[in-house]
């Protein structure tokens, strides 16, 4: 009783996040969409892994070559998901090779079912839930491909984690160097959840892999605990999935600035502009600035003014617009001291009141109500 609830909580989880995830999903959020095919083939897992333990071998024999296509495409389709969050241009003929193993495996599994026997099929599954010898060749064919699956992986677990967490680290950065205002976007939430499920889920993820499903089988109890702990994974990464707006961020080798060709002397001029802007046009009352506007704005594009921001004045995009915001605010907090802080957020140009409080804090090591009461 307790693996049937144990599983049936995980899949049904996994089958309603697809359903409302596909059902939500347009072209703006289309990171809906792709969350939901992960969540999908989440669903085919845990109905394999359901019929294999609950031994409903019979129709699981038709569904294992399945299983085993959604078991290696598990992580590649969670860094899709990922990509999707930022609104990328997803190529098919790019991402198609993450794909291969899933598909090899798929064909490979389906042609050894078709020749192996129903008394062939049984000895495989005794051997994955209680050990037991394999007795014919069929038997040890459909073995290697199950476990070669698993050992593959465990290799996937590894990678795909440094994958994910390394484009999550270089996005934040983007991110800090392309918008003033990133708080809009739920982007604490979405980093700290998504790190939280690669970690949370690999860990035990890759333990549950490596043993097999004999240690799961004889101990209801861990089977349970390891369920209860997916399915509140699932949970927190559907609900975040649904906050998150989609962001256009134009990932790409332009923004390496570290080695672009420009004249000192254009810097220069770049630089000079920039600051006419900011302190002439007073461009960072827009809360929705971002770094594309600025370079429309002073005739150059986003890679030079990065460069400028960056090396000469030492900042990332958010902070360099921030700055001017919270010296805006404190002109305020001193010289109308009748205005609320809400009113002060908005004047200096914060999409927030929780934004503008956390910058100001970050600058100037006290609230904005702490300053106002000191000067």
């Amino acid at each position: 009783m307790i693996k049937i609830v144990a599983l049936l909580s995980t899949l049904f989880i996994n089958l309603y996040g697809a359903l409302f995830l596909f059902f939500t999903s347009n072209k703006k959020f289309k990171n809906r969409f792709y969350l939901g095919i992960f969540f999908f083939d989440s669903f085919i897992l845990f109905v394999g892994h359901f019929l294999s333990f609950n031994e409903f071998w019979n129709t699981f024999r038709y569904l294992d070559f399945i299983f085993l296509a959604a078991l290696l495409a598990f992580y590649p389709l969670y860094y899709l998901y990922l990509n999707s969050a930022f609104n990328l241009i997803i190529v098919k003929s790019k991402w198609i090779y993450h794909f291969i193993p899933s598909i090899l495996i798929a064909v490979a599994m389906l042609i050894t079912t078709l020749f192996a026997n129903w008394e062939d099929y049984q000895v495989y599954m005794n051997n994955n839930l209680y050990s037991t010898p394999l007795t014919s060749n069929s038997s040890l064919a459909l073995a290697y491909l199950y476990k070669g699956s698993r050992a593959f992986h465990l290799i996937q677990i590894i990678i795909y984690n440094f994958l994910a967490i390394r484009y999550i680290f270089k996005t934040h950065k983007e991110m800090n160097n392309s918008f003033s205002d990133i708080n809009k976007y739920q982007l604490r939430l979405f980093y700290t959840a998504n790190i939280s499920f690669i970690l949370l889920m690999s860990i035990p993820g890759f333990y549950v892999t490596a043993i097999g499903r004999t240690p799961l089988n004889s101990n209801e109890m861990l089977l349970f605990y390891v369920c209860i702990l997916f399915t509140l994974l699932y949970l927190i990464l559907a609900i975040i999935g649904l906050k998150q707006l989609p962001i256009n961020l134009q990932l790409s080798q332009e923004n390496n600035t570290k080695n672009l060709n420009i004249h000192k002397h254009d810097l220069l001029e770049i630089e000079k502009n920039l600051i006419h802007l900011f302190n002439d046009k007073k461009p960072w009352l827009n809360p929705n600035l971002n770094i594309w506007d600025v370079a429309s704005s002073i005739g150059t594009n986003r890679s030079y003014v990065s460069k400028v921001i960056n090396e000469s004045m030492g900042y990332n995009f958010n902070h360099f617009v921030n700055n001017y915001r919270v010296n805006e605010a404190k002109i305020l907090l001193k010289t109308k001291p009748q205005l609320s802080i809400s009113e002060i957020s908005e004047l200096s140009g914060f999409g927030s009141l929780n934004t503008f409080i956390r910058t100001f804090k970050y600058f100037e090591n006290c609230t904005p109500t702490e300053f106002k009461l000191h000067n």
